[in-house]
């Protein structure tokens, strides 16, 4: 029997592309890769998804590890939370990964989402079309 390994990224068939600072951008993406890195075993599978319709688009970063610890769930994008407060810093997260991704989604006039439950973490960062960039140059009424 030969068994597939877990796929790590998941790409549409056009390019998705987006207008914004690129730094920060990639900031985003390597703290919800380094969040899932930290808090999950060896072995989990992460997917990284890209989307893109007229009016939005998505960067899904997926897990099948344990979960976000429920008690942790409401306050995940606040700072120096950590999931596991008897990890030192050294062995966890400092708890600045998915505040920063989410101060670096809103500058960019999107909104960062968390769903999660036991075997699946989802963290989804949606932005504003691209002609929506800087956000002040778009008004709510054009989203």
């Amino acid at each position: 029997m030969t068994v597939d390994p877990p796929r790590l990224l998941e790409l549409p068939e056009r390019a998705v592309t987006m207008t914004g600072d690129e730094h920060r951008l990639h900031q985003v993406v390597g703290n919800l890769l380094a969040n899932a890195r930290t808090h999950t075993p060896p072995g989990t599978a992460v997917t990284v998804r890209p989307a893109a319709d007229d009016q939005v688009t998505r960067l899904t970063v997926a897990d099948d590890g344990p979960g976000v610890p429920e008690q942790v769930r409401r306050e995940v994008f606040a700072r120096f939370v950590r999931g596991d407060h008897s990890r030192s810093r050294a062995a966890g997260g400092t708890g600045l990964g998915p505040a920063i991704a989410d101060a670096m989604v809103t500058a960019h006039g999107g909104q960062i989402m968390m769903n999660s439950r036991p075997g699946h973490t989802e963290f989804t960062a949606a932005f504003p079309p691209a002609s929506c960039f800087p956000p002040a140059s778009c008004d709510s009424e054009d989203r």
